[in-house]
């Protein structure tokens, strides 16, 4: 005959109830997530394919993270591309204008210097990445400023140019003695040669040719930057820096004349090619916006299967659950009775 003390009994029952617990509360968890609340136990070997596809959500969401902050760069280059068009487009109006009455050359100047100003200010705008024009050189101004003092390098070339052609300075009377012939020559050679790519990358850029290069999908990697090295700009440049500096208010009207033509044509010329830049980069805005559109819908293709791996049958967890919440009641009833036993009462 076996004899079994309520103690042994008690301290069964209470393993019981641990087990019960610790399998109640698996149960609430997959009841509130929905999930398996141990993958590797529910799911065996099967349980890499879920970690593979959590891996490659993890990576599409990264890159969609990504390519929300540069669109917010290329939104920011295409709006200063614009503000750069549009100065432009003024600025050839006003020179249009002056073709058939000479307009008033101060103002031409101030307007010339102004959107010299405007355009230096522009390239050389920054956002958290560093600046926008710089290619991959993010950590310097992409462009010179014509303006500093002490006089920088894109200034003492021009007024050096100048002088080895006209034997005088810019600020000097003897401005008023060249003729048309003269300046077409300077114009045609000395200065359109300070704006050559060699000559822009020496004494006006500080912006590297190599754009940057993102991953704007999982298999997709573009250029995404446009730099001040582009030749639109520079012809900006050049046609904004020869109304300003080049003694526009004591020229002769021939001199004049010739280059107020001149400028126009180059505006013409950096306006034209603005323009395809700015259709550049307006698809790349539709790569990327179209790349983002394509990983949500992978993104949601992972979803449905992550979640036909991992989930559970709610209302058999839910049965589960309350099951358990039964045999636990159960347990804490018997063991509050056995605790009760005692041979004293029988003896």
């Amino acid at each position: 005959m076996y004899l079994t003390s309520t103690y042994t009994m008690t301290a069964s029952l209470r393993r019981t109830l641990a087990l019960l617990q610790s399998d109640l509360t698996r149960g609430q968890k997959e009841v509130t997530t929905g999930r398996h609340a141990d993958l590797g136990l529910a799911m065996g070997r099967g349980v890499s394919e879920s970690f593979t596809v959590v891996s490659a959500r993890a990576s599409l969401e990264a890159t969609r993270a990504s390519n929300s902050m540069l669109s917010s760069r290329l939104d920011s280059t295409q709006v200063a591309l614009s503000a750069l068009l549009s100065d432009a487009q003024g600025m050839r109006a006003t020179l249009m204008g002056a073709q058939t009455n000479g307009g008033d050359p101060g103002a031409i100047v101030t307007q010339a210097r102004q959107a010299l100003t405007t355009f230096m200010a522009k390239l050389n705008s920054s956002n958290a990445e560093g600046f926008v024009f710089g290619g991959v050189n993010t950590d310097q101004e992409p462009v010179v400023n014509y303006f500093s003092d002490p006089p920088q390098t894109n200034k003492i070339a021009l007024d050096a140019a100048f002088v080895a052609e006209f034997g005088f300075s810019q600020s000097d009377p003897a401005v008023s003695t060249i003729t048309g012939p003269q300046m077409k020559t300077f114009l045609d050679g000395a200065f359109s040669s300070l704006f050559s790519a060699a000559s822009w990358k020496n004494d006006w850029s500080r912006a590297s040719d190599t754009p940057i290069r993102s991953q704007v999908s999982l298999s997709v990697a573009i250029d995404t930057s446009i730099t001040a090295n582009e030749p639109a700009l520079q012809k900006l440049a050049a046609a904004y820096t020869m109304m300003t500096d080049l003694g526009a208010e004591d020229q002769g009207s021939a001199a004049y004349s010739t280059l107020l033509q001149s400028a126009m044509t180059t505006l013409d010329s950096g306006i034209h090619a603005l323009t395809k830049t700015q259709a550049r980069l307006g698809v790349i805005q539709n790569t990327v916006q179209t790349a983002n559109e394509t990983m949500l819908i992978q993104s949601d293709t992972l979803d449905a299967h992550l979640h036909d791996l991992e989930a559970v049958d709610p209302i058999e967890a839910s049965a589960r659950v309350n099951g358990l919440m039964t045999q636990i009641e159960t347990a804490y009833t018997l063991t509050a009775r056995i605790s009760q036993l005692s041979l004293i009462k029988y003896l």
